[in-house]
């Protein structure tokens, strides 16, 4: 179905994400051959993560053709205002059957995500937001501890230190999930107390960034590269805790 050409940045970021997981969801399930983009064993792409980008990039220059583009499966266009588009993250989860993965869009300008969209298509959930203006649906969870606190994070071996796993230990359960700007989703639903990842991509990170902001909470970058998402009182403890503790400015 066409869609009409005035629609909002937020209307045209839940459009992208929903384009894609509905074309997605229509694979889930089937056989999906796979290659390896680097030496470790989650980190896949399949020819659904690169047909889901395309559906996603022609939409986005059909609703805005002057604006940039940076994807996952390798979309460039550089301009002022840019979409960061990860079209299917939780590739390993998505090919193997389990139904922890999801389309993200954001558009950013030069004072960070502007509106984002992340659309969970198994549970038919959309999680959209706008800087200044709030999301439907969100809002965080507010007075657990670390002690007491749900922590999702993503143990890649290649970025995550053992001190690292020992300060996220203490939280009362930790989950990695596989898909990043899902679980910074439920993060800003009140359904995840925190997310930790250190050097996640930046389709990783900004859509589900703006969610948990405009949901009450804060997401911030700590010196070494540590990005912390959730309320604010137990992102202030968890900075205290990991490796390079200074909060810089974050996009």
């Amino acid at each position: 179905m066409a869609l009409s050409l005035s629609l909002s940045d937020l209307e045209v970021a839940e459009a992208a994400a929903r384009r894609a997981g509905e074309l997605l969801l229509a694979g889930f399930g089937s056989d999906h051959a796979v290659r390896r983009k680097s030496a470790a064993g989650a980190d896949v792409v399949s020819e659904a993560d690169r047909a889901a980008e395309r559906a996603v990039v022609a939409l986005l220059r059909e609703q805005r053709p002057s604006d940039g583009v940076l994807g996952e499966e390798g979309a460039r266009v550089t301009a002022a205002r840019t979409w960061v588009v990860d079209a299917l993250d939780g590739t390993f989860n998505y090919v193997a059957g389990v139904p922890h993965w999801r389309a993200a869009v954001a558009l950013v300008d030069d004072e960070g995500p502007l509106v984002s969209a992340v659309f969970d298509p198994v549970a038919g959930e959309l999680f959209s937001a706008q800087r200044g203006e709030g999301g439907p649906g969100l809002a965080i969870r507010r007075g657990r501890a670390m002690g007491e606190a749900l922590v999702a994070t993503f143990a890649d071996p290649r970025v995550m230190t053992p001190a690292a796993l020992l300060v996220l230990a203490e939280s009362a359960i930790l989950r990695t999930g596989g898909a990043g700007s899902l679980d910074l989703a439920w993060v800003a639903a009140g359904r995840l107390d925190a997310w930790v990842q250190r050097e996640p991509e930046p389709w990783d990170w900004l859509p589900g960034a703006l969610l948990v902001r405009e949901a009450g909470g804060r997401a911030e970058v700590l010196e070494g590269g540590w990005h912390l998402a959730g309320a604010p009182a137990l992102v202030e403890e968890l900075s205290m805790l990991l490796p390079g503790s200074g909060i810089r400015p974050s996009p």
